[in-house]
């Protein structure tokens, strides 16, 4: 209930971004079984029952499955996927997936964003470049981040800038704090804390209990 009220409010603010509309309602089976066309940009809500489909969404999207061509200011609640190019606000669904650009909030089993900034909520959290926090039971990974990870078993950043908190961290540069029970840095400035510590280019690159890069 607290996800559906919060997602009809932030549905009801983007609404007014725009005032002209291409359609207000959209209801669909299954694209292209649904009112309006695909082609249509939708300023309110979107039903769909099984898959719909539509060029942008300004509002509420509910359905089964649910595809935004270029962009969503919004919510979408989709019990299996939802996907958009560009989007903001809210996602929530078993796999959330953004093509380009993403600020918001992303909650689901999976959560992908090619560039991401909010928070990422899941068992799985997938970016190119985020900033903000990934949450997740089993893996966080992004590319570049600037933020916190945790996660229950493995957190990775390519390039990372924050914090890392899981059972395992892993990054290739790292600027800030890894703690777990194992730390793998190729290169660090920070403070690893764990049972075991790894800065790969250091003289001592092993280290039990604290490593300090430099």
């Amino acid at each position: 209930m607290k996800k559906i009220l919060f997602a009809a409010a932030v549905a009801l603010a983007a609404v007014s971004i725009r005032a002209e509309a291409d359609g207000y309602i959209m209801l669909s089976v299954c694209s292209p079984g649904q009112l309006p066309a695909p082609s249509y940009t939708i300023h309110g809500g979107r039903l769909s029952f099984i898959y719909g489909e539509c060029r942008e969404l300004y509002g509420l999207d509910i359905s089964m499955s649910g595809y935004v061509r270029e962009r969503m200011y919004g919510a979408q609640l989709g019990f299996i996927l939802n996907y958009v190019d560009i989007g903001a606000g809210y996602q929530s669904g078993f796999a959330n997936f953004v093509e380009h650009e993403f600020y918001g909030f992303q909650d689901g089993a999976w959560n992908h964003a090619a560039d991401g900034c909010g928070m990422q909520n899941g068992v799985v959290n997938t970016a190119g470049y985020f900033a903000g926090y990934q949450d997740a039971g089993v893996l966080n990974w992004a590319d570049e981040m600037d933020g916190f990870q945790a996660a229950g078993l493995w957190n990775h950043a390519g390039i990372g800038y924050g914090m890392q908190l899981g059972f395992v961290n892993t990054a290739g540069y790292f600027a800030g704090f890894q703690w777990g029970v194992f730390n793998w840095a190729d290169d660090l400035d920070g403070l690893q804390l764990g049972l075991v510590n790894v800065v790969a280019n250091q003289p001592a690159p092993v280290l039990p209990f604290i490593n300090i890069g430099f």
